[in-house]
């Protein structure tokens, strides 16, 4: 069964630093979005995939599907290159989301896990900027809180070569 790298949220999805930095610091051959807006997008689909290097197979699933697959073994399934060939058993899954609700319905769903990377959350009307390129909603911010309460680590980081930052530091608790 393929291994899950990471879970990150990153509002860019696939772009410079998850192709050139993440994937090969994970060893990853696979990247998941977990996405019901995207799911339903074929274009946006192939675009994200063209994105990404030839190597790395690219899936999009939207989240009882996601979550589904990630509890159980059918990530196997997943683990083959469009050309067919199966992968090495040592390359893990990237699982990229777009937004802390989805992270938040995913442990909802059943697909637990205990750390979540925050890579990217672009400023808009009403975030509040919690690091370097992160900021956040009331809506998000709640979202990541809940997940925290369930034992979930949250941390802060762009690239590999920074240091983790922990949620805890930037956001004291309630």
């Amino acid at each position: 069964m393929m291994r899950v790298a990471r879970v990150r949220i990153d509002d860019r999805l696939i772009h410079g630093q998850v192709v050139v930095k993440w994937l090969r610091y994970l060893d990853c051959r696979q990247i998941l979005i977990v996405d019901d807006e995207l799911w339903r997008d074929d274009f946006m689909q192939s675009v994200l995939r063209l994105a990404a290097p030839s190597e790395v197979r690219v899936q999009v699933a939207p989240v009882r599907q996601a979550a589904k697959l990630l509890r159980s073994s059918t990530l196997e399934a997943m683990s083959r290159h469009p050309s067919g060939e199966a992968s090495s058993n040592g390359h893990g899954v990237l699982v990229l989301l777009r937004s802390p609700q989805t992270a938040l319905a995913l442990l909802d769903n059943g697909f637990l896990f205990s750390e979540l990377n925050v890579g990217a959350l672009a400023a808009g009307k009403g975030t509040t900027r919690l690091y370097k390129s992160v900021s956040a909603n009331s809506e998000q911010i709640a979202a990541l809180r809940a997940m925290q309460d369930r034992g979930v680590r949250i941390y802060f980081q762009m690239v590999p070569e920074e240091r983790p930052v922990e949620m805890s530091e930037l956001l004291p608790a309630r």
